[in-house]
């Protein structure tokens, strides 16, 4: 067993571990370490990983030859989870940017895009973009201010797109396909074909009175766009990218959390290809 502490979203998380893999993972998170028994006393967050918990992961967790070692990243992760809503914090899904001193979550299922949309705003706004997290960031709510920051984690997807850093959180977008299939190639031409300013939309009125749509049509013709959305339209959007704890009064907490982001945070749906245009649409709707 390996002990060791580290500093995730503003918290200090003490970790008794079975293995050597979540110790690399954490490397851009950690703190000096004096041992379990001590850390914990001066810890927000403890956790002792036993081979139980790894066994559990297993049975609950997504069907494959996974390694104790792998499994036991997840129960670090899910116990931060777990314990986040009590200290105003929640774990969310999603692909999370750095633009002009502001993050911007784009989310969705897995194997949507948001990823690939990402990387689209990194080609067309270049070093003005930063990733803070391609997967699982983590977000503090402040419910008495209404401030919302999202943080970097160390589990960050694939490509382990991950920084060590937070910034104000100024937007959610949720995203979607323009089309059912089809790839399209990253270097075409756009043109605006509507949208902009902060008058009223006759699309979709009931859910985005006082939001014009954004409409970018692709080289092929296929229009990308993006608008706010309101409350009623955003809740079962967001509460299916957060995660839920088993226990009932974390999920208590947990929804109280929702509410107040979604009070303070604008959320968008975007539907898009993959195009230079989806990232038209979605930044003049969002920035």
């Amino acid at each position: 067993m390996t002990d060791f502490m580290m500093r995730v979203a503003d918290l200090t998380v003490a970790v008794r571990s079975m293995h050597e893999q979540i110790i690399q993972q954490c490397t851009d998170y950690m703190l000096p370490s004096r041992g379990f028994e001590q850390d914990r006393d001066h810890a927000d967050i403890a956790i002792a990983v036993t081979q139980h918990d790894i066994d559990h992961e297993r049975e609950i967790g997504e069907p494959g030859d996974w390694s104790d070692p792998y499994l036991e990243t997840l129960v670090v992760l899910r116990a931060i989870a777990e314990k986040g809503p009590s200290l105003g914090r929640v774990l969310f899904h999603g692909a999370t940017i750095e633009y002009d001193g502001r993050a911007y979550i784009f989310t969705a299922p897995s194997g949507t895009g948001k990823t690939t949309h990402i990387r689209m705003w990194r080609k067309v706004f270049g070093s003005k973009v930063d990733i803070i997290n391609g997967d699982k960031p983590l977000l503090h709510i402040d419910e008495s201010s209404g401030e919302v920051r999202a943080f970097g984690t160390p589990w960050a997807g694939k490509e382990n797109w991950q920084r060590n850093v937070s910034a104000p959180l100024a937007g959610i977008c949720v995203v979607t396909r323009a089309v059912d299939d089809g790839s399209y190639p990253t270097d075409m031409g756009v043109r605006v074909v509507s949208g902009g300013g902060g008058g009223a939309s006759a699309v979709d009125a009931a859910d985005d009175a006082d939001n014009n749509v954004i409409r970018v049509a692709d080289e092929h013709g296929v229009e990308n766009s993006c608008r706010r959305i309101g409350v009623d339209r955003a809740l079962p959007l967001v509460m299916r990218q957060m995660y839920r704890p088993d226990d009932a009064l974390a999920a208590a907490e947990s929804l109280g959390l929702l509410d107040a982001l979604l009070r303070h945070v604008p959320v968008y749906l975007l539907s898009c290809t993959i195009s230079e245009a989806a990232v038209l649409a979605s930044s003049k709707a969002m920035l």
